[in-house]
């Protein structure tokens, strides 16, 4: 008698009787994919982080669609549709400024194909596969979760149901596996981690402590991408800190992850920076270089206080160096945005100005209210402010001083604002003529 092993999991089914997803919760363009998909005769589930949003009873900030339809066949159905991407073809279906990712089920690499010089199978990722075989390839359980548009029920063949409820963040798979083939992974689930507020599992978290080194092997721009999605909206305090406790942030920022390993109590100057980050985020937008400024205010601060106590100078300008070098080795390492980084520096070097009121009638005054630089300077002081450094009552009086003399005095009840130029961007200088040029040809006399 022959015995055979089940290939893939049964899929647990959740009627729409049992879940909290709705329809009228889901975007109106990703119905529109789904619906027409499925019109068409094929498959099409919504997929990945969105149906775990709606089950949290949060807002997803996309919809990714996943279908056995081929990447041509999209292409054919929707008019609007664009293929990107070399190694495995995507279709970005454009309504407006919104895209809705839609891929074909993809299986993981199997033992069988050909690996590369690591013993490693990422090379083999452009098998198409069964939905089955897509959620197994997935990164978490919690984001291998699958809504069937046609019978409103959730489908999950990964175990990712019990591990929301547990919140937990689990590798789909031996996680020493998965996170060598992606070391990136990592990071992706300490943001998850600290976004959601979940705990990563025990065996996960001893693989990231063991294969931490290892993301020094992925690509300069991935890396840098993901250092700006650990700043997570509300929760970058949590996120910085698991960084820092499994390892990552030493391969990451060595030099930042040095400072808070020595520095003792200083470092808690950071963490008290980042929570109120964290809390200035729950009511407003947070820009890159503001995120920036707060995570290396604190080791610039500590730059200024280690200047020679006799040594006489101008202050502003003696910021400005403590920022620029605080800031210089992730700019070199990881070739940040000019724009970026320079407007981190302007708000550790700007932000005592608003220790005191300001004065309408100087003129000085009047154009630091209209350079472009103001609303980020003024959203880094609200933070220091919040920390107890800055009186809150001059802000108040700066924010007035703005509405009567800044932009928005010259802007019309109901206009929209337009958007504030870069004041770091690289100007075009035309090329100057002359210089030693050759006289031109005189004519013969007769």
């Amino acid at each position: 008698m022959f015995f055979f092993k089940r290939k893939h999991p049964k899929p647990t089914i959740i009627p729409r009787e049992e879940h909290i997803i709705s329809r009228k919760n889901i975007d109106e363009d990703a119905l529109k994919v789904l619906y027409r998909l499925v019109d068409r005769n094929h498959e099409a589930y919504l997929v990945g982080g969105s149906v775990r949003d709606l089950l949290l009873g949060r807002a997803p900030k996309d919809f990714d669609v996943g279908t056995d339809a081929r990447p041509n066949e999209i292409r054919r159905i929707f008019r609007n549709c664009f293929l990107v991407g070399r190694r495995f073809r995507l279709a970005h279906i454009v309504f407006g400024k919104k895209v809705i990712e839609t891929a074909t089920f993809r299986r993981a690499p199997q033992p069988t194909d050909v690996a590369d010089e690591h013993g490693l199978y990422q090379t083999e990722d452009n098998t198409f596969g069964t939905p089955a075989e897509d959620a197994l390839r997935r990164d978490f359980t919690v984001n291998g979760l699958f809504y069937d548009i046609k019978t409103f029920a959730i489908i999950d063949y990964v175990g990712g149901l019990k591990d929301l409820k547990a919140k937990l963040i689990r590798s789909i798979g031996d996680p020493a596996i998965r996170f060598q083939e992606d070391p990136v992974r990592m990071m992706r689930a300490v943001r998850f981690a600290a976004k959601l507020g979940f705990e990563i599992c025990a065996n996960d978290v001893k693989a990231i402590r063991k294969y931490a080194p290892t993301l020094a092997n992925a690509s300069v721009s991935r890396l840098c991408e993901e250092i700006q999605r650990l700043f997570v909206r509300g929760a970058t305090e949590r996120s910085i800190r698991l960084a820092h406790d499994y390892g990552l942030l030493a391969v990451l920022l060595p030099e930042l992850d040095a400072w808070i390993s020595t520095s003792g109590t200083n470092a808690n100057a950071l963490w008290r920076a980042l929570g109120a980050l964290d809390r200035f985020a729950a009511d407003h937008e947070v820009s890159p270089a503001l995120s920036l400024a707060l995570l290396y205010g604190p080791m610039a601060a500590e730059l200024m206080g280690k200047r020679a106590s006799g040594k006489r100078g101008n202050e502003r300008f003696a910021r400005r160096q403590a920022a620029e070098k605080a800031l210089a080795p992730a700019v070199k390492q990881y070739r940040l945005p000019r724009a970026v980084w320079m407007t981190a520096a302007d708000i550790f070097e700007l932000a005592p100005r608003f220790s005191q009121p300001p004065c309408e009638e100087v003129t000085r005054d009047v154009r630091f209210l209209n350079h472009p630089l103001f609303p980020e300077c003024f959203a880094g002081a609200q933070v220091i402010a919040a920390l107890g450094l800055l009186p809150t009552d001059h802000l108040s009086a700066w924010e007035a001083a703005y509405r009567r003399n800044g932009p928005p005095a010259r802007q019309a009840p109901g206009e929209e604002a337009p958007p504030a130029p870069n004041p770091h961007r690289r100007r075009f200088r035309r090329r100057r003529r002359g210089g030693n040029r050759k006289p031109s040809a005189q004519p013969a006399e007769a």
